[in-house]
């Protein structure tokens, strides 16, 4: 076989020219001009048991000849050049970015260690004269020597006391402005009856004998309430109690709508067909079987269980502390965090009720219970945050005290006589059609 055999089906690559003097060339390829050349023999290939007529070594010929046309025909489509250049730009041009991205990163990063030498730099000149300038008093609980263990430990015994006086706190005004809601709710709805009412720090107090009083706007009055306490307590748990930037106080705050606002729905259920008030009017005016009322406020007692009892993680997050939230320290975490608070608020919020403690809402206050218990039980559950450090130590937060002072000073002196609310609106749309 001769070089040009061995060359054979093999293509130079051609310049930017040769392309267009290629592509020009390309539809007179198979033009034949008189005088030029020979026509080709035609010479058939009928399969290696059909020759007509030719010779072993001439059949062999015309198949291998038409294999290397075939092969020669597939290269050609492989390496088919790229029109006008492009991929080769496109090629430089990516690389071109990646150096451009690299001396950006590099920049960066050169940027970065500068403002940190900067700093360190200032923060050594500054404890020159103040030693304790900017020390890390952060460590991490398991990096602690034995002294600073034990010392750390005492002072987080000291700490449980605070978060009981903050959670209480934010317990009382959840409460408060939950059932704030709740009321103003009915009244609302009421007054689309002109039912009016008058709203009492124990109660929303109307005229049981009016005439205005149906069937059907007695089970949305009473309905609405709870209904919207529901909502309230669901975009709570779902949405703002999940914000990552939330400071652990603001989660907790609404941690606690979460909780009272499920309470007002599936415990006020069960409040209210034991006392016959409140929400206990809708299965009454439902004509609802006590059997089906009982059942639904198992059920809903049930929920509500579960609801506190997968909320524990969240609870936890609220502590912004790597030795609250260990195994051995989370119950006691919870204890102090949420059931001490829940017991202490309730009973708050029943003095200052005295001497017109309704059973209606001392039963949702008890029903509560459904929804705190529960998380002493759930020990495997873990925060949903890591914390790398331990936090500074936790004080009380005077903000969250006179805002639970005003709000209670207001709830029981404002609402001592009443407040009567009339609302009247009317909604009107006219359409004048006037044919051609």
């Amino acid at each position: 076989m001769n070089h040009t055999s061995e060359n054979k089906g093999k293509r130079r690559k051609l310049s930017f020219v040769g392309r267009i003097i290629h592509y020009l060339k390309k539809p007179f390829k198979n033009m034949r001009f008189s005088g030029r050349s020979q026509p080709k023999e035609y010479r058939p290939y009928l399969g290696p048991k059909h020759t007509g007529g030719l010779t072993d070594i001439q059949t062999d010929e015309i198949i291998h000849s038409d294999q290397d046309e075939n092969k020669v025909y597939r290269r050609s489509r492989r390496s088919k050049p790229d029109s006008g250049g492009l991929k080769e730009l496109r090629r430089k041009w990516d690389l071109r970015a990646e150096e451009r991205r690299k001396k950006r990163y590099k920049r960066k990063i050169k940027k970065s260690h500068q403002k940190e030498y900067r700093r360190r730099a200032r923060i050594d000149f500054i404890r020159k004269f103040l030693p304790n300038y900017k020390r890390e008093t952060n460590i991490p609980f398991d990096e602690l020597s034995a002294e600073q263990a034990a010392e750390t430990i005492k002072q987080h015994q000291k700490n449980y006391l605070y978060y009981t006086v903050n959670s209480t706190a934010l317990f009382i005004i959840a409460y408060l402005a939950v059932y704030l809601v709740y009321q103003l709710t009915v009244l609302i709805v009421a007054s689309k009856w002109k039912l009016d009412s008058v709203l009492f720090y124990y109660d929303l107090a109307f005229n049981d004998f009016s005439p205005l009083w149906s069937r059907p706007n007695i089970i949305i009055v009473t309905l609405s309430g709870p209904l919207v306490c529901l909502i309230l307590g669901f975009l709570s748990y779902r949405f703002f109690s999940t914000r990552q930037r939330a400071k652990g106080f603001i989660k907790l705050f609404f941690l606690w709508i979460a909780l009272i606002g499920s309470n007002l729905f599936l415990g006020a259920w069960a409040t209210g067909i034991s006392f016959d008030q409140g929400f206990g009017y809708v299965p009454a005016w439902l004509y609802l079987n006590v059997f089906w009322q009982i059942l639904f406020a198992l059920i809903f007692l049930f929920i509500l269980g579960l609801i506190g009892y997968y909320s524990v993680p969240k609870f936890l997050d609220t502590s912004k502390s790597a030795y609250r939230v260990r195994p051995e320290n989370r119950t006691k975490f919870l204890f102090y965090q949420v059931i001490l608070p829940y017991l202490i608020g309730s009973l708050i919020v029943i003095l200052v009720r005295i001497p017109n403690n309704m059973p209606y809402d001392t039963g949702n206050l008890i029903t509560l219970v459904f929804a705190v218990a529960p998380m002493i039980f759930n020990r495997f559950a873990t925060p949903s945050m890591v914390f790398e450090k331990e936090k500074k130590p936790t004080h009380i937060r005077w903000l969250f005290i006179v805002i639970f002072v005003v709000l209670m000073l207001a709830y029981r002196i404002g609402l001592n006589n009443g407040l009567h609310v009339t609302m009247n609106y009317n909604f009107s749309i006219s359409l004048d059609i006037t044919p051609l």
